[in-house]
């Protein structure tokens, strides 16, 4: 594959804290589920990840919207945006008004 293909560090390591995420969402919803029907331990495995998504990478992206913006920030999440030396889709919705 050509040199387009490659990741960025901060792509790498946002693929793995997604990772890291879904097996903590699914270690705890099926802690959780014990005892429960194999359906209804997936939903809450399933839900559990989607909660610490939320809270992990959605969480950070409304505080920054809220103390400051992305494009100066160092963060896990603006890394990502910058990284790729385009603007980003959020960055030009606020410069626009």
């Amino acid at each position: 594959m050509g040199a387009g293909w490659e990741l960025g560090a901060a792509a790498g390591r946002s693929l793995l804290l997604c990772a890291a995420l879904l097996v903590a969402g699914c270690a705890l919803g099926l802690r959780l589920g014990r005892g429960r029907a194999a359906a209804d331990r997936g939903v809450l495995a399933w839900l559990c990840y989607d909660a610490l998504v939320h809270f992990a990478l959605e969480g950070p992206f409304v505080y920054l919207s809220f103390v400051g913006n992305i494009a100066d920030s160092e963060g896990l999440i603006a890394s990502l945006c910058i990284s790729y030396r385009l603007p980003c889709a959020c960055v030009n919705y606020m410069a626009g008004g």
